[in-house]
């Protein structure tokens, strides 16, 4: 909500706000093969992916993924988690086994990911994934997660994906 629409609503300002502080969007061709040819000199599969992060975190103010309290990733197969932990720099290409075994991506570790239990555990709402992302990062930075909330949660980030990367998006979401 704009301080605006604050302004003309007072009575909204009892309930716990959140504000997306930052956004990013890229697109990709459908074809693995056009994908394959962009990332043929990168270190990650999908540079693209990457650079929507940047470009949330840029807009945002955020310098590293070590600056956020929680990520909320489209994890509609296991790969696609292992795709995020590398491309949001949380471990180096190929290693996101490490932080899955290490303990790092849950409650209470480095950076909790996917506390709300993601797409497998929730639900893939195709058409409506980021905005229950977005939904369930509010409630991080509110305090109103209930049983699943990261203590002291303040920032989270999100990435959503769809047709195998061909569009992706991510938000910086945090307290207002």
């Amino acid at each position: 909500m704009s301080d605006r629409f604050l302004a003309a609503h007072p009575e909204l300002r009892q309930r716990p706000i959140s504000r997306i502080h930052g956004w990013g969007h890229r697109t990709a061709g459908l074809l693995l093969e056009e994908k394959l040819e962009r990332s043929s000199d990168e270190p990650l599969m999908f540079p693209h992916v990457t650079e929507a992060i940047q470009d949330a975190f840029t807009r945002a103010g955020v310098g590293t993924v070590d600056d956020l309290d929680l990520i909320e990733t489209h994890d509609c197969f296991t790969a696609s988690e292992y795709m995020a932990i590398d491309h949001f720099g949380i471990t180096p290409p190929g290693e996101s086994w490490r932080a899955i075994e290490s303990g790092e991506l849950e409650i209470g570790g480095r950076i909790p990911v996917n506390p709300s239990g993601g797409l497998l555990g929730g639900g893939h709402p195709v058409g409506a994934t980021g905005i229950r992302m977005l939904l369930d990062c509010h409630k991080q930075v509110t305090g109103t997660a209930g049983g699943y909330q990261v203590e002291g949660a303040r920032r989270a980030a999100t990435l959503n994906i769809g047709g195998s990367t061909t569009t992706t998006v991510s938000f910086v979401v945090g307290s207002a």
